[in-house]
């Protein structure tokens, strides 16, 4: 619950205007949170808070949480591109946030997002895809929550099967997101973005109950009535379809490569070509990422129509979006250098800036002005 002097805030404010561009110039950093907060409480759509660094995002949630913002509605988005900087893996914690963030966008949860721009403009999963692959279970005598198709009878080893392909991994016990394990009739599964794993009982191939439980103890909590299973990576998993595509075009990058290199990339994506032939995750699997999704779509989409996307400084945005397409180019150069990847580029992987300027219901925080001296699409309502 906000403080009385930040509801009293919220009538000396004027509010954004919907359908076009509202712009606050002369608001320092320190204070736009704090004039934002009781707005921001007052939505019951999400609100997506673009800043130019993780650090920035920081500081943004930790304001909005002292000033008495309901933590369940503050999710931060951190941006997995870690794969295309180092060979190594994603932190499952960064999916885990990444995931919960698309989940809650795509139920429409009048929930704030707070994500540097790396985090928004990465390429991620569709959101249609990322609906064709939610796991929705149900007790057989409730009703469905909403009009999607919710299962309250599926055999365990169709359920198994569907969790690896969405890229969960077997672990006995289940404790961290992302995770999953049978035992009998018993299956235990922690979604991605969610706070407790749940332990989904079978009688023959109908769910019988539906609990959560502790992951620690393993100790069940609550009963519930049905849960949404999330994939739990955004890259889909491969295919032997996949597989062949990957191996044909990436032997021509390969092919034009200097001799010596060849022979390392070779190695290298026939190691990658098991894992992806067999649909199981693994530490390079982002890299082929626009290999395994034809369509293009970052959080961006995600968010409804006529939900907020505010712009917290536009020309620190646009400035730390040049630096993130440099610093990726350069690290896929080096790597390309070196014989770990052919040469690729970051437009591969994140979406143009443009994106942004896209939307009808935004709030630019500080003067309209990108890198370049570009001005923002021309808005009309402006908070000097």
């Amino acid at each position: 619950m906000l403080a009385e002097w930040l509801q009293w805030l919220r009538g000396a404010t004027p509010a954004p205007v919907q359908g076009t561009p509202t712009v606050w110039r002369e608001v320092c950093p320190e204070s736009r949170p704090v004039l934002l907060a009781p707005w921001l409480e007052a939505q019951a759509r999400p609100v997506l808070i673009l800043t130019p660094s993780w650090e920035r995002t920081e500081q943004w949630l930790a304001v909005l949480l002292r000033l008495g913002l309901p933590e369940a509605r503050l999710l931060r988005v951190p941006s997995s591109l870690t794969p295309l900087l180092e060979p190594t893996g994603v932190e499952q914690e960064t999916l885990h946030e990444r995931l919960r963030a698309l989940n809650a966008l795509h139920q429409g949860n009048a929930v704030c997002l707070i994500a540097p721009v790396a985090a928004a403009l990465q390429r991620t999963i569709p959101e249609p895809l990322f609906e064709a692959e939610l796991v929705r279970l149900r007790l057989p005598d409730t009703e469905p929550p909403d009009p999607h198709e919710w299962l309250c009878q599926i055999e365990p080893d169709t359920l198994l099967k569907r969790l690896a392909e969405d890229g969960y991994e077997y672990q006995e016990p289940v404790r961290l997101p992302g995770q999953f394990a049978r035992r009998g009739g018993i299956v235990d599964v922690f979604p991605m973005g969610a706070d407790l794993p749940v332990r989904i009982e079978f009688w023959g191939d109908e769910i019988s109950s539906l609990r959560l439980f502790e992951p620690a103890s393993q100790r069940s909590i609550r009963p519930i009535k049905h849960i949404a299973i999330p994939p739990a990576r955004e890259t889909p998993m491969g295919s032997e379809t996949a597989a062949q595509r990957i191996r044909a075009e990436w032997e021509a990058l390969i092919a034009k490569q200097p001799p010596a290199l060849q022979p390392e990339l070779r190695q290298r994506l026939e190691d990658d070509l098991r894992p992806l032939m067999q649909g199981a995750p693994f530490d390079r699997l982002e890299l082929y990422l626009p290999w395994l999704l034809s369509e293009r779509a970052c959080l961006l989409d995600y968010l409804p129509n006529d939900s907020w996307l505010v712009l917290d400084d536009p020309l620190s945005l646009s400035l730390a979006y040049d630096r993130l397409l440099e610093e990726v180019n350069q690290s896929l150069a080096s790597r390309a250098e070196r014989g770990d990847i052919p040469p690729l580029q970051a437009t591969l992987y994140i979406e143009p800036f443009e994106r942004v300027e896209g939307r009808t219901h935004t709030l630019l925080l500080g003067e309209p002005i990108l890198s370049g001296g570009r001005v923002y699409r021309t808005p009309t309502n402006q908070l000097k």
